[in-house]
């Protein structure tokens, strides 16, 4: 799947997201061999990962590379597997962290913390103590449906400026679920009136494209956040019975898609490995069953009666991951392409 990416030409820089390594061991498959293996065959330019032991076990080989490693920080309670530290611990050392990765993806409210009221804290000191250290800083999730501070006063444009042009610090990119709002910032109202140098050459990264508006990972989605500037377009693999590798967030096709309501509702199966719950799993379906299926938009805050875009909460098609590279190789606007892929165990099967 990789080589797919690195052979369309003009090849778009490559963004690889590398999750549970250590599940993956479990399971006798190793993501450094995988990774290793897949550099001597193309250039990764990113590669990115929350599990400090992973980025160290290949932070030597990719030493005196083009390509930059990327430690992504969750939330601050919750414990990095492989120092035992929360993520919040391990933020006040980033010293440890530029003796392995180039940079850090960090969620917002590290940078702009709230209070319990919503409003704002003043800022922290993470973009500039980051950059001192000589580590770039990406900001991830920004959703314009969720409740914002309400300093924006419900422009998530103005959110974007505030990490973008606020005075104080630029951070160098942003993970968004609707790119349009930083593409917007960055494109037409960052630096205004002002003869500031440009600070950052900043990538506005897709979330399933731009799964505000449309299901995600669909054709409408991906479609969306072209349209809307996007600058590298992301896809999560999945794999289905007859082994078509296709774009969905998640494994589990309930979570996305009418499966639940369909003629395959009896494949509910229990894998405690992926999911606690009951689910439907892609390898479960073959391709052309799953493209019966109807996609469902996410609305991860539906119990507050925030619904994203109802009108086309069932539009779009699913896309094969042909299917996806043959949009980005021609999209000419797009600077490159991001592959996530989980659940290896099963995929290899």
């Amino acid at each position: 799947m990789v080589k797919q990416v690195s052979s369309s030409p003009p090849r778009p820089p490559l963004w690889l997201n590398i999750e549970h390594d250590a599940f993956y061991k479990q399971h006798n498959l190793s993501m450094r061999s995988f990774i290793l293996s897949v550099s001597r065959a193309v250039i990764v330019n990113y590669i990115s990962s929350p599990e400090v032991s992973f980025l160290l076990s290949i932070a030597e080989r990719f030493k005196r590379s083009k390509t930059k490693l990327f430690f992504r920080f969750l939330g601050q309670t919750d414990i990095e597997p492989s120092t035992n530290q929360t993520y919040g611990s391990l933020l006040s050392n980033l010293t440890f962290i530029k003796t392995f990765a180039s940079g850090i993806l960090v969620p917002k409210a590290y940078i702009w913390p709230v209070d319990e009221m919503n409003y704002l804290h003043p800022h922290t000191s993470l973009v500039l103590d980051a950059h001192n250290d000589g580590l770039e800083i990406f900001a991830s999730d920004f959703m314009n449906d969720v409740p914002l501070s309400y300093n924006y006063s419900y422009d998530p444009v103005s959110e974007s400026l505030n990490f973008i042009d606020n005075g104080d610090f630029t951070v160098d990119g942003v993970l968004s679920d609707f790119p349009i709002s930083p593409s917007e910032a960055v494109g037409c109202f960052a630096h205004l009136g002002k003869n500031a140098s440009e600070q950052a050459d900043l990538l506005v990264i897709s979330k399933n494209g731009a799964s505000g508006d449309y299901p995600g990972c669909t054709d409408l989605a991906y479609s969306k956040a072209i349209s809307d500037g996007v600058n590298v377009l992301d896809c999560p693999v999945q794999m289905s019975k007859d082994g078509i590798p296709f774009c969905l967030d998640s494994i589990n096709l309930i979570d996305s898609t009418s499966v639940a309501q369909s003629s395959f509702s009896n494949l509910t199966t229990v894998i405690p490995e992926i999911k606690a719950e009951s689910g439907i799993y892609a390898f479960s379906l073959t391709w052309s069953q799953i493209q019966t299926l109807i996609p469902a938009i996410s609305n991860p805050y539906s119990n507050y009666y925030l619904y994203r875009n109802p009108k086309y909460r069932s539009s779009g098609k699913f896309m094969t991951l042909s299917n996806f590279l043959a949009m980005t190789k021609n999209t000419s606007s797009l600077s490159g392409v991001l592959i996530s892929i989980e659940n290896a165990a099963y995929l290899a099967d």
